[in-house]
């Protein structure tokens, strides 16, 4: 891993983020691999914008085999809800608009980097444990239900993920409906909601 400082920010690259990329491209269809790319770092900056305009500084960002993690300088405490559901909303929210846009100005129809866009985005807002979704579910949970309830609440989504992503897995493979990518990130999301 090697990091570069800019300023207060750190940028930080995994080994396996140059991994996961390599062998996205080495195979089939390389393009995809590169769409999937530029729309997860899209993604990404819709949330740093967000965070930007919320005054929420950011520690460093984090480029590794799953993804971009994006650490702010100071711990959300579930304590400012309308601030954490527009950054929760905006990576997706990023990709939709994007999405849109090329839709709209391509007559020819759905471009493949506008359906990657609108793919990452809704996958995103899957309520798994460290998706989007997942943390806009604990933040409507704590809002909602209150604290007393959160906590049976947070374990049994936890759980549900778990269970979710195995049935997409099992059915995957049985069917032969998938492929390496498609394999890869559900494997790497069901060992990841075990930590």
């Amino acid at each position: 891993m090697f990091e570069i400082y800019l300023k207060k920010l750190s940028v930080a690259f995994d080994f396996s983020f140059f991994a996961a990329v390599s062998l996205l491209i080495l195979l089939k269809d390389s393009d995809y691999a590169l769409y999937g790319l530029a729309a997860c770092i899209w993604h990404e900056l819709g949330h740093l914008t967000a965070m930007r305009f919320c005054n929420i500084g950011v520690k460093r960002v984090f480029f590794y085999g799953a993804g971009i993690k994006i650490v702010p300088d100071k711990q959300f405490a579930f304590t400012d809800f309308l601030r954490e559901l527009v950054i929760l909303l905006a990576g997706s929210g990023a990709n939709f608009v994007l999405a849109a846009a090329l839709f709209l100005g391509n007559k020819m129809g759905l471009t493949p980097f506008a359906a990657v866009n609108a793919a990452i985005g809704l996958f995103n807002l899957l309520p798994l444990q460290y998706l989007d979704g997942g943390k806009l579910a604990v933040l409507l949970i704590r809002r909602f239900c209150g604290i007393d309830h959160a906590d049976s609440a947070e374990w049994y989504l936890k759980w549900g993920g778990v269970v979710l992503i195995a049935v997409i897995l099992a059915t995957a493979i049985i069917f032969e409906k998938g492929n390496l990518t498609l394999y890869a990130v559900l494997g790497c999301l069901l060992i990841s909601a075990f930590s």
